[in-house]
């Protein structure tokens, strides 16, 4: 073999090295990106199901549709949201709306929203049986 074969031969194999090293780099740099985008939804995900925790304790004794976006605003704003998760709410449509929108703290875009309503929290319940009840009737 001679000394250019030799030289051709290391720098193909150079260049091979180099472009596997790179593609491996980007795999894991998106793997990386991707879990991390994983975390943050969960922790957005985390602070919808602690808001409505907190809300069903607070208004439990409550069987009404009167319950206002204003007093949910209240509730909610007593409870603070998890690291790195910004919490907008604003008042819906009707009186009875509460609009959430959650955002990363990094980015603008908000990657979370939802509508609250008494009714969605389950305090609508007047005048609907409950399933113990009815099956008690049947027998």
């Amino acid at each position: 073999m001679q000394f250019v074969e030799v030289l051709v031969a290391a720098s193909v194999f150079t260049a091979a090295a180099g472009g596997s090293l790179q593609l491996f780099a980007q795999a894991a740099s998106s793997s990386q990106q991707g879990e991390l985008r994983q975390q943050q939804l969960e922790r957005v995900e985390f602070d919808r199901l602690q808001l409505q925790a907190h809300w069903r304790r607070e208004l439990q004794g409550q069987s009404f549709c009167g319950v206002g976006a204003d007093q949910l605003q209240a509730l909610a704003s007593a409870l603070p949201p998890p690291p790195q998760v910004k919490r907008e709410l604003l008042p819906g449509a009707r009186t009875d709306e509460l609009r959430l929108r959650w955002r990363i703290a990094s980015q603008s875009a908000p990657v979370r929203e939802r509508l609250v309503t008494a009714a969605g929290l389950g305090l609508c319940s007047e005048g609907i049986p409950s399933v113990d009840s009815a099956e008690q009737e049947g027998t």
